[in-house]
């Protein structure tokens, strides 16, 4: 009798997120920013996310990583730069409160780079593929408007100012419904 034999699938679909995590100083600030919303209005949704600004997100099978991981390590030739936060500010939409970070020529240069890397090697492997063309870190959502603009009273009188040097780029990854795991860091020169 012949033995049936069912297919292994070894790869499966997780969503990546290529970002910049600030030097231990400001995340440890904005952990503090996080914890004060959270002291203040309760916990809400991403008040305890890990700071971060995020440079690009997409979905990939896991089976193209490696792949992924030499393409990203091209980016490694960019010199170090420094961008600004400056201030709170909220994206109404989506009802969160954020920290605003300066869109620097640096930045736009990277967003290009980015580009030019998805459609030379990652087109038709990487799916919803977005670079985000507002920076910035989040410090949490809310629950309504009111609370959105309360927070943002709040924090505006506080006030909040400081200069991240970005000596790299990180990129991490989950399976759905999971959380973010660290993956793999691009050191720039």
């Amino acid at each position: 009798m012949k033995q049936l034999r069912l297919p292994i699938f070894t790869s499966k679909i997780k969503y990546y997120n290529l970002r910049i995590v600030p030097q231990d100083l400001i995340f440890e600030n904005v952990i503090a920013l996080k914890k004060q919303f959270e002291f203040t209005f309760g916990k809400q949704p991403l008040s305890r996310s890990k700071p971060h600004i995020t440079i690009a997100s997409f979905k990939m099978n896991s089976k193209y990583q490696d792949l992924l991981i030499q393409v990203f390590d091209q980016l490694s030739q960019r010199e170090t730069f420094k961008l600004h936060i400056d201030g709170f500010d909220v994206f109404e939409n989506s009802k969160t409160l954020y920290l605003k970070i300066s869109k620097k020529n640096a930045l736009t240069t990277l967003h290009g780079d980015l580009q030019v890397l998805y459609e030379k090697h990652l087109k038709g492997r990487a799916k919803s593929f977005a670079i985000s063309e507002n920076p910035h870190m989040t410090i949490s959502k809310t629950r309504g408007k009111k609370m959105l603009y309360q927070s943002l009273h709040h924090f505006q009188n506080r006030g909040y100012s400081r200069q991240i040097e970005v000596q790299h780029l990180t990129l991490v990854s989950r399976s759905k419904y999971k959380t973010w795991e660290r993956q793999h860091e691009i050191q720039f020169s």
